[in-house]
């Protein structure tokens, strides 16, 4: 089986709603994330590639969009103070849980797997998201 491995990075905020560091809780806070999608097959393409580079930034370009300089927030924060966020942000998107990295990688993951379905022979394989530069992780099949 052959894996390429492509990286994008974006900035984006988001406050939890719990965690063992106050910090993350108690304050919108930002990271700069990575994501790294890793997408397989068994074999190669005419050009002798599992998928070009340049496809996959094409596919994932829209996707990428919609989550650089976002504010992150759960549904079930407080509906008043979500108001307030959503009335002064451009780009608030709220998920059904705690925005954690790996709650992130599960929706991103979900997301983006289809986009590579129109593409015969390869799969995406998991994403690795990147909060830190030493902290990550991964979700996939």
């Amino acid at each position: 089986m052959f894996t390429v491995r492509k990286q994008f990075r974006f900035e984006m905020a988001h406050q939890l709603l719990s965690s063992y560091t106050s910090e993350c809780n108690e304050t919108i806070h930002g990271h700069s994330y990575i994501l790294e999608v890793f997408i397989s097959s068994n074999r190669l393409d005419e050009n002798d590639m599992v998928i070009d580079f340049g496809q996959i930034k094409d596919l994932m370009s829209g996707y990428i969009e919609q989550w650089d300089h976002a504010l992150v927030m759960s549904a079930c924060a407080d509906s008043d103070y979500l108001k307030v966020l959503k009335d002064n942000n451009k780009k608030l998107i709220t998920i059904p849980n705690n925005p954690t990295s790996e709650y992130l990688s599960m929706i991103m993951y979900n997301a983006i797997k289809d986009l590579f379905t129109i593409i015969s022979d390869i799969k995406l394989v998991k994403i690795r998201l990147h909060e830190s530069e030493s902290s990550w992780s991964e979700y996939g099949e």
